[in-house]
């Protein structure tokens, strides 16, 4: 048995494949992180080919030239409902959801050479970033792009060394647990409800993805500190087919 190392071209995730599942020349896989369909050139196999990742096989990667480490295989990904029903920019008010929490811990190394007999702390190679209890999610009506989805909350470096470059992961869920949509974001920048309201979409993209954070607040935040986050989804799909989201610190670095 062959075992082949794929990329999804949406997210970066790898994952390993048995190549006997390939038949055909070209074959269509989905990621099952992203919900992304892509090929596989190798011979055999026809249809659609469903990937299912364990911890053990996936990694994060951020993107070609990116210094931030991937999440962490321990993250444990918990599901939050969605407001309860659409409300305009005059009367948009937060709904205080509980939190996913998601801990990037990565495998630590011993800093100092093991002596006999004596086992010695391992320190993380990862950063410790978490979400806080303080997000909240809610509706505005976008003057170009119609009704968005805000969620925001603050991520906690729960490190013992500053950290850097935090990126969150949001995701909304169909009634049939799939991922509708897909968005990410730096902590360290927020909007005001006004500039959501009458910002186009590509310039509040800019806005959230500035990677060093507002007056760079996403740039060596202190053992303990907390840092702001905002993701804000267009283009909607109904809500009666909407059923949860999730969100996640999908990568932080140490500085």
């Amino acid at each position: 048995m062959a075992v082949l190392v794929i990329t999804c071209e949406s997210c970066g995730s790898k994952f390993k494949l048995d190549s006997n599942k390939l038949i055909k020349p070209r074959n269509k896989v989905r990621c099952s992180k992203c919900s992304n369909i892509f090929v596989v050139e190798q011979p055999e196999e026809d249809g659609l080919i469903h990937i299912e990742i364990s911890d053990e096989e996936s990694t994060f990667i951020p993107g070609a030239g990116s210094e931030e480490t991937g999440y962490s295989a321990d993250r444990e990904e918990k599901r939050k409902r969605f407001p309860g029903k659409k409300i305009g920019l005059a009367a948009a008010a937060g709904l205080l959801v509980i939190i996913v929490l998601a801990l990037a811990l990565g495998p630590g190394r011993s800093l100092l050479a093991p002596s006999a007999g004596k086992n010695f702390p391992k320190e993380p190679v990862q950063p410790t970033v978490t979400i806080t209890d303080s997000v909240q999610a809610y509706y505005l009506e976008n003057l170009h792009s119609g009704q968005v989805l805000v969620i925001e909350g603050e991520v906690l470096n729960e490190s013992s060394k500053p950290v850097s470059f935090v990126m969150i992961e949001g995701k909304l869920y169909n009634n049939n647990d799939a991922v509708a949509q897909v968005q990410r974001c730096y902590a360290g920048n927020s909007l005001t409800r006004k500039e959501i309201a009458n910002l186009k979409i590509p310039e509040i993209q800019d806005k959230i993805m500035y990677r060093e954070g507002k007056n760079l607040k996403n740039v060596r935040i202190p053992p303990g500190g907390r840092v702001p986050f905002m993701l804000i989804f267009h283009n909607l799909p109904e809500m009666s087919n909407l059923s949860n989201y999730s969100v996640n610190v999908i990568s932080s670095k140490f500085d």
